[in-house]
């Protein structure tokens, strides 16, 4: 045989190896790629909500934001809180929301946004970071 003859066959016999080689090993590639987009996705959901944060931080300070605001909007500007829980004051029942940084968790203000029964923004409290 000549030894052009014998590279194309080794050539070829290693694609037919590493293609054996990826078929078999076909769902750990699958599940890496799988791990790799949920990792995209967990990176643009941390992006939006520290958006969503800082825009609340602005918008209290710059008085943008209003008493009497309903409260789906405030979600749906500031997206999700990080506590969303009801209280009993005084026999009214109240909605409260927790914002802060979504990956500092120790050095960030929080901001508690308070609502009426009606769903209705009626005061917030701003509590400094422990830093």
């Amino acid at each position: 045989m000549s030894s052009m003859r014998i590279k194309i066959i080794a050539i070829a016999g290693i694609f037919l190896a590493s293609g054996c080689a990826t078929i078999e090993h076909m769902d750990e590639l699958l599940a890496l790629q799988s791990a790799a987009e949920s990792q995209a996705d967990m990176e643009r959901y941390l992006e939006k909500q520290e958006r969503g944060f800082c825009r609340l931080q602005q918008d209290i300070q710059s008085q943008r934001l209003q008493p009497g605001a309903l409260k789906r909007y405030v979600t749906d500007i500031y997206y999700e809180p990080v506590l969303s829980k009801e209280e009993n004051l005084e026999g009214q029942v109240r909605h409260v929301l927790l914002y802060r940084h979504p990956t500092r968790y120790f050095s960030s203000e929080r901001i508690y946004l308070y609502f009426d029964q009606a769903s209705r923004l009626t005061s917030w409290k701003i509590i400094p970071s422990d830093s």
